[in-house]
C-alpha cells in the first residue's frame, strides 16, 4: 500500500490497523493545529514592528489622530490587501526570495534588488532607536530618574522644578555631537554593534528560529502594552481625542494622503520583501486569501491601539512629532506625572522589543537571499552585512538625526511607493492577470473573485495619482531648497538599479539577437515556478490546459484532464514508438489498482481506462518477491531491462520513478519518469 505525502510525494506506508490509524490521525490534527497557532502568531507579531508602535503614532500625531487613521485605514484595504496576497501567492508558489521571484519577468529583476536595499536602509535607522531604547533602560535601571545629565533645577514658588523637557535630554546625552559628548556616542557604538552581530543570530536556522523568536517576543509585547494601558491610561484623553474634529481639512492637503500611504506600506511589510520570502516558508501551509486578510485586520487593530495607548499615557496637547518622538513621550510623561522608574522602563522595553521584532522581519529575506547565492557559508556574509550595517549605522547617528529624518520621510517613501507600484504592474500587466488568476487558483485550489482583480488594476492609478500630487506640491514649496539634493539622487539611484539589473537579464537571455533578447526577458524564465518537481509537473499541466482549453473548461483541472497532456506517455498518441510505456506483462512493471480519486482525471474517462495511475508507485506482490541473496546489496533505484526498450525488467525498487537502462550494445538509452 502507498500514501500521497505533501511534501515528499508519493511514499510507501505499511499497514495499519484502525486504532492505530485513527490514533496517527489524531496526531496529525493536533499538529496542524499547533502549526496553525505558531503561524498566527508570526502573523500578529509582523503587526508589532516599530512601524505600527512607533512611526504611525508619531505621524499621526502630526496630521492629527483620527483623521490620520481613517486614511492609513483606507491605503491599508485598498493597496496593502492586494499587494499582500500577491506577494503571498508568488513566493508560495515559487518558494524563492524578494529578487528570484522575478524570474516571472526577468527584465524588472531590479526591484527585488531594491526591496533588499529598502529593508537594508530600514534596518539602518531602525537599529538607532534600538540602541536609544536599550541605552536608557540601562541608565535609567543602574541610577536615578530622572538622570542627573538631564535635570535643570528652578526655584519656583511650588519648590525646586526640572525645566529641561525630554527633547533637550536627548540631545544632551545619547544624541549630543561627537565633539560634546563623545562618552555618548561610544555607547551608542557598542550597544549599536551588540544589536547588529547578537540579535541576527536569532536568524541562525532562518525559518525555524524566526518562529522561535517571533513566538517569544509577541506574549512579551503584547503584557507590556497592556501593563501601559491599564494602569497608565488617561481616559478623559481618549474621550477629547474622540470627540475632537478640528483636523479633518487636512485631508485637502497631498502630505497626509502620501505619509498613510507609505505608512500602510510600511506596516504591511511589503516594502522589505518580508511576506514573499515569508510566503514559502513560514506560510507555505497556509490559505493565502485568508492570510492576507488576517494580516491586513492585525496591522489595522495594531495601529489604533498603539495611537490610543501612547495618545492616553502622554496626556498632553502637544507631542513631540521628531523621529523620536515617543522615546520623548515616555520619558517627558513619567517624569511630568513623577512616576516611578519601572514605567518608563516597561515604555522602553516595549520599543525594544518591538525593535527586535522588527530587525527580524527586515533581515529575514536578505538572509534568505544570501542562503541561495551562498549556501553553507551565508553565515559569513551575514556576518561581513553585519559589521557594513554597524558601520553605517554609527555614522548615521553622529550626523544627527537629521539625516535619519530624511532617510525615513524621503528616502524610503520613494522607495516603496516605487517598488509597489512596478512589482503591481509587472505582475498584473507583463506577466499578466490570466497567468496570475491561474497560479493563485494553483496554490489557494479555488477560482479568485473578480474583486482582487480590480483592485489590482485601481492600485497603479492610485499610487501614481497621490504621488504625482504629493511631488508637485512638495516641488512647489522646496524649489530651490537642498530638499531636491536627496529626492533626485533617490530617484537616479532607482533608475541606474533598474538599467544595470535589466542589462544583466538581457544578456542571459539564450536568443540571436538583441531585440530577441530584450522581447524574451519580458516573458517568464525556464526557471520560474514551484521547485518540487511533481508540484512543477502539475502546475505546468494546468497553465497548459488554461492555454488550449475553451472558455468552459477554464479551472477544471480538478474535473478532467485534457488527454493531450500524457499523450506522450500512451501508445495511441505516440507515433515513433510503438511500445506500450505503462503496461508490460512483468510484474515489476505493473501498478496496483487503486480507487483514489485523482484531480486530473475522471476514473470513468474511457481514454484512461487502460492506464493506470500515473503518479503510483511499482510494487511488487509480497507472494511473488524473489528472495536473491546475490542482489542483496543492489542500489534500489535502478531497473535494468534485460533486452529491447519494453521488454523484461530486472529490478526490485520501490522508489518514486524507473529509469530504464536496456542493453547498451544493441538499444539506445532511454529514460522513463
Amino acid at each position: 500500500m502507498a500514501v500521497v505525502s505533501r511534501r515528499f510525494g508519493v511514499v510507501p506506508c505499511a499497514r495499519v490497523d484502525s486504532q492505530q490509524g485513527r490514533s496517527l490521525q489524531n496526531g496529525w490534527t493536533i499538529r496542524r493545529i499547533l502549526h496553525s497557532i505558531k503561524t498566527q502568531i508570526c502573523t500578529i507579531a509582523i503587526s508589532f514592528t516599530l512601524f505600527n508602535t512607533v512611526r504611525l503614532p508619531r505621524e499621526a500625531f502630526k496630521y492629527g489622530d483620527i483623521p490620520y487613521l481613517v486614511t492609513y485605514s483606507f491605503w491599508l484595504l485598498a493597496v496593502a490587501l492586494p499587494t499582500t496576497l500577491l506577494q503571498l501567492a508568488m513566493g508560495q508558489l515559487s518558494q524563492q526570495d524578494p529578487v528570484g521571484v522575478w524570474r516571472a519577468v526577468p527584465i524588472l529583476r531590479g526591484v527585488g534588488h531594491l526591496k533588499i536595499l529598502t529593508s537594508y536602509i530600514c534596518c539602518i535607522y531602525s537599529m538607532i532607536y534600538i540602541a536609544l531604547s536599550a541605552a536608557y533602560m540601562i541608565w535609567i535601571a543602574k541610577g536615578t530618574f530622572p538622570l542627573k545629565d538631564c535635570t535643570k533645577l528652578h526655584l519656583t514658588p511650588n519648590g525646586y522644578e526640572n525645566k529641561m523637557n525630554a527633547s533637550e535630554c536627548f540631545n544632551s546625552t545619547f544624541l549630543a555631537p561627537f565633539a560634546e559628548q563623545p562618552q555618548y556616542l561610544g555607547v551608542m557604538a557598542i550597544l549599536i554593534f551588540v544589536l547588529w552581530f547578537f540579535v541576527p543570530i536569532m536568524l541562525y536556522r532562518l525559518r525555524k528560529t524566526l518562529r522561535i523568536a517571533l513566538i517569544i517576543c509577541t506574549p512579551i509585547i503584547i503584557v507590556i502594552a497592556i501593563l501601559l494601558f491599564t494602569f497608565l491610561s488617561d481616559s478623559f484623553t481618549l474621550t477629547t481625542m474622540l470627540e475632537s474634529c478640528d483636523h479633518w481639512s487636512i485631508l485637502t492637503h497631498p502630505y497626509i494622503w502620501q505619509s498613510a500611504l507609505v505608512q500602510a506600506l510600511l506596516s504591511s511589510n511589503i516594502i522589505s520583501g518580508y511576506l514573499i520570502s515569508a510566503g514559502g516558508t513560514v506560510y507555505r501551509q497556509s490559505d493565502v486569501r485568508w492570510t492576507a486578510i488576517f494580516v491586513t485586520i492585525t496591522n489595522l487593530v495594531s495601529a489604533w491601539l498603539s495611537v490610543f495607548m501612547w495618545q492616553s499615557i502622554s496626556g498632553e496637547s502637544n507631542k513631540d512629532t521628531s523621529f523620536v518622538s515617543i522615546l520623548v513621550l515616555i520619558y517627558q510623561s513619567s517624569v511630568s506625572q513623577k512616576r516611578s522608574k519601572e514605567w518608563p522602563l516597561l515604555g522602553f522595553g516595549l520599543v525594544l522589543a518591538s525593535g527586535i521584532v522588527t530587525v527580524l522581519a527586515l533581515l529575514y529575506p536578505i538572509y534568505d537571499k544570501l542562503h541561495r547565492l551562498a549556501g553553507d557559508h551565508w553565515r559569513l556574509f551575514a556576518c561581513a552585512s553585519s559589521a557594513l550595517g554597524t558601520a553605517l549605522t554609527v555614522t548615521v547617528l553622529a550626523q544627527g538625526l537629521d539625516v535619519t529624518s530624511l532617510l525615513d520621510e524621503l528616502v524610503v517613501p520613494v522607495l516603496a511607493v516605487f517598488t509597489t507600484l512596478v512589482e503591481i504592474v509587472g505582475f498584473v500587466f507583463i506577466y499578466g492577470w490570466y497567468y496570475l488568476t491561474v497560479d493563485i487558483h494553483f496554490v489557494t485550489g479555488s477560482r479568485l473573485p473578480i474583486f482582487w482583480l480590480i483592485s489590482w488594476w485601481v492600485t497603479p492609478v492610485l499610487l501614481m495619482g497621490v504621488m504625482g500630487w504629493w511631488l508637485r506640491s512638495l516641488l512647489r514649496f522646496t524649489w530651490g531648497s537642498q530638499t531636491l539634493w536627496p529626492l533626485g539622487g533617490t530617484l537616479i539611484g532607482i533608475l541606474v538599479v533598474m538599467i544595470i539589473m535589466a542589462a544583466v537579464a538581457v544578456a542571459k537571455e539564450e536568443q540571436f539577437n538583441l531585440l530577441t533578447k530584450i522581447a524574451s526577458a519580458f516573458r517568464p524564465s525556464r526557471l520560474w515556478g514551484p521547485e518540487e518537481p511533481m508540484a512543477r509537473y502539475v502546475w505546468m499541466s494546468q497553465r497548459y490546459i488554461n492555454e488550449n482549453g475553451n472558455s468552459e473548461q477554464e479551472f477544471n483541472i480538478d474535473k478532467s484532464f485534457n488527454p493531450t497532456i500524457i499523450s506522450k506517455y500512451h501508445s495511441k498518441y505516440n507515433e515513433p514508438y510503438k511500445e506500450n510505456w505503462l503496461h508490460t506483462s512483468n510484474i515489476y512493471q505493473t501498478t496496483t489498482k487503486n480507487n483514489i480519486k485523482h484531480d486530473f482525471m475522471k476514473s470513468q474517462e474511457p481514454s484512461f481506462d487502460d492506464i493506470g495511475a500515473i503518479y503510483s508507485i511499482p510494487i511488487v506482490p509480497i507472494n511473488k518477491r524473489k528472495k536473491n541473496e546475490g542482489e542483496q546489496f543492489r542500489s534500489p533505484n535502478i531497473c535494468v531491462a534485460k533486452g529491447d526498450m519494453g521488454g523484461l525488467i530486472n529490478c526490485n525498487c520501490n522508489r518514486h520513478f524507473q529509469l530504464n537502462v536496456p542493453d547498451l550494445r544493441t538499444n539506445e538509452v532511454s529514460t522513463s519518469l
